[in-house]
């Protein structure tokens, strides 16, 4: 039993012997010790009493003067002296460890127990920590969440927690956090290797103690038990149950809605900004199937689900593959990739599990799925792979996706044919592995489907081919362009790569691209194929893309639109955008109204 002795500046003195695991002080008769002086909030303090200790966390950013040095939260030990306004708490022990003789006698106790309990009673109780209000502000940030949820969850959590500092990181390279939010001051601690792992379970919190103290680190889980981020907290001695409590809480919200906060904190929309920019130039076009497809690599990126490529042999499916591996908050991870169509199912096992030949969790395996933990691993034309081994697979991938997210999980990515279902109709493709990839499906699509993104993709092209060559272009001639453009491409993009490969080849350094001396005979141009204009290729000779873009637009939407005779549904159906952006490019690049040819033709009938 405790006993706490209030010492007014008049020299009176009353002992309290209480029994609660938490005692409330202040100038309100709801407290358990009650101090009715100035200076002394309605609600001052609470002090808990626990197997473990004392301490005690002061409420609504007041504070106490513990042993002379001004404190909000701390420990306390018998003879601890606490001065709130004039008053003095003397913390004078518990009955069963005895005090000092010298101790003043006990002259009062609260609270007086009743003789015989009521037969019935009704008590409303307030909450004594004080983390009511913070935990409301919580709840209204998650109904409706701002585009700085982070930002402001640490603000609450900061005036909630005064003496406390507390940070959300996602792991870095090695050991080196980054930071999404934070009230931290000075460096952060760095995150020991299998930190995620140990923290994948539900009420688990690691504690790192150092010479500055104890730092709590609190996974934020998400539905798979994965680990999307880590919440780091300091000092663990100033956060009390109650701390730890309110931080639990706070984790487990961002663990369920970890995919609404990416999508609408702006503390992605760096990484989301920079992936944009730069699919939109390795994935050239302005086609609705090249939209849908980085729109869908976009989405891809921001977790870890298994991801199956579709589309036809040549459209660059693994390429693809290679791409959205190097998006994503976190990049850099290792990229492994297999095609088991030559060999037989033995050797399949052998080399993708390793000698034992059979599905194993065993971290110390060897094969190549050992080999890709922590990466990224691309198993190509999957639908060549025999049934039996696609069945192990699926087995291992769906084990594998039941563990809690670590350091050595491993993102699969599949390739296969144009249409999955149809090829596990025809037996190809085993159904329960299809299911664990339905949830993300990207199509490449054919050349044919994306004819008018074939300038740009060119251009692109014949710049990386440069590169790799170590050359400089000066661009490329109308005749060889309009020979691309009308040549069909049975092997797709893989054709079209190797043809401005060897054109690039062919071409001395610091000379325009020309079709001399290379077959290009077979090219037919596809029925109501367009010409190519000198404009478009004047546009295409400069490598500047912030010049490029606009130009190559300008050109499309004034071709199209004069085709159209001025109507703007059709002419956005034809362009693949929504009528606003066309009637929005229009004012921007002054395309005129071709409407009056429409009105020509009705006055030349008439």
């Amino acid at each position: 039993m405790l006993l706490l002795s209030v010492e007014s500046e008049n020299g009176a003195v009353l002992t309290y012997r209480l029994q609660k695991s938490q005692i409330t002080v202040g100038s309100s008769s709801k407290n358990d010790v009650v101090v009715r002086i100035p200076g002394v909030g309605d609600r001052h303090l609470v002090i808990y009493n626990s197997p473990n200790g004392l301490t005690f966390v002061t409420v609504d950013r007041q504070t106490v003067v513990l042993n002379g040095e001004r404190r909000s939260r701390g420990v306390l030990s018998p003879g601890d002296r606490l001065r709130l306004g004039g008053s003095t708490l003397v913390l004078q022990g518990t009955e069963e460890d005895p005090v000092d003789p010298a101790t003043r006698p006990v002259t009062g106790t609260f609270p007086a127990k009743p003789s015989r309990p009521p037969a019935e009673s009704f008590s409303v109780v307030t909450d004594s920590v004080g983390l009511s209000q913070p935990r409301g502000a919580i709840l209204d940030l998650f109904l409706d969440p701002p585009a700085d949820l982070l930002h402001r969850l640490v603000t609450v959590l900061r005036d909630a927690l005064p003496s406390v500092e507390v940070a959300i990181v996602i792991p870095g390279d090695g050991e080196r956090p980054v930071v999404l939010a934070s009230s931290w001051s000075g460096p952060l601690p760095r995150l020991r290797p299998g930190l995620a792992s140990d923290l994948a379970a539900p009420g688990r919190y690691g504690v790192l103690t150092t010479e500055e103290g104890e730092t709590a680190f609190l996974g934020v889980l998400g539905p798979r038990r994965e680990v999307n981020a880590i919440m780091v907290a300091r000092p663990l001695g100033a956060l009390g149950s109650e701390g730890i409590t309110l931080l639990g809480e706070v984790t487990r919200l961002l663990g369920l809605r970890w995919e609404d906060v990416e999508r609408a904190d702006r503390v992605f929309s760096n990484w989301e900004i920079e992936a944009q920019h730069r699919l939109e130039i390795v994935l050239p076009g302005s086609s609705q199937a090249m939209q849908v497809l980085r729109a869908g690599m976009l989405s891809a990126a921001h977790g870890d689900d298994p991801v199956l490529i579709c589309g036809a042999p040549g459209t660059g499916r693994t390429e693809v593959a290679r791409i959205l591996a190097t998006l994503g908050p976190v990049s850099g991870r290792s990229l492994t990739i297999f095609d088991g169509r030559a060999a037989d199912a033995q050797v399949l096992r052998a080399e993708l599990f390793g000698a034992a030949g059979y599905p194993t969790q065993d971290r110390n395996a060897d094969g190549i799925i050992a080999r890709a933990r922590g990466g990224v691993l691309v198993a190509r034309n999957i639908d060549a792979v025999s049934r039996a081994v696609q069945e192990d697979m699926a087995s291992f991938i769906s084990s594998e996706l039941r563990e809690p997210l670590s350091a050595s999980s491993i993102r699969w990515m599949i390739t296969c044919g144009e249409d999955p279902l149809a090829l596990v109709q025809q037996g190809k493709l085993v159904t329960s592995l299809f299911m664990l990839f339905s949830k993300r499906m990207l199509r490449v699509p054919r050349l044919a489907e994306r004819r008018e993104d074939l300038p740009l993709l060119i251009a692109s092209l014949m710049r990386r081919a440069a590169e790799e060559q170590g050359k400089t272009t000066r661009g490329i001639s109308l005749e060889c362009l309009n020979a691309l453009l009308a040549k069909s491409y049975p092997g797709e993009l893989g054709e079209l790569v190797g043809e401005v490969n060897r054109l690039v080849t062919a071409t001395p350094d610091g000379e325009m691209v020309r079709c001399s001396g290379l077959d290009l005979k077979g090219a037919v141009a596809p029925e109501g194929a367009p010409g190519v204009s000198p404009d478009l290729v004047e546009a295409l000779s400069s490598d500047n893309l912030k010049q490029v873009v606009p130009r190559v637009e300008q050109i499309l939407i004034d071709r199209v639109m004069r085709r159209v005779k001025g109507n703007q549904s059709k002419g956005s159906r034809i362009l693949g955008i929504s009528r606003g952006a066309l009637i929005a490019k229009l004012k921007e690049y002054g395309v005129p109204d071709y409407r009056y040819l429409r009105r020509r033709r009705q006055g030349a009938r008439q």
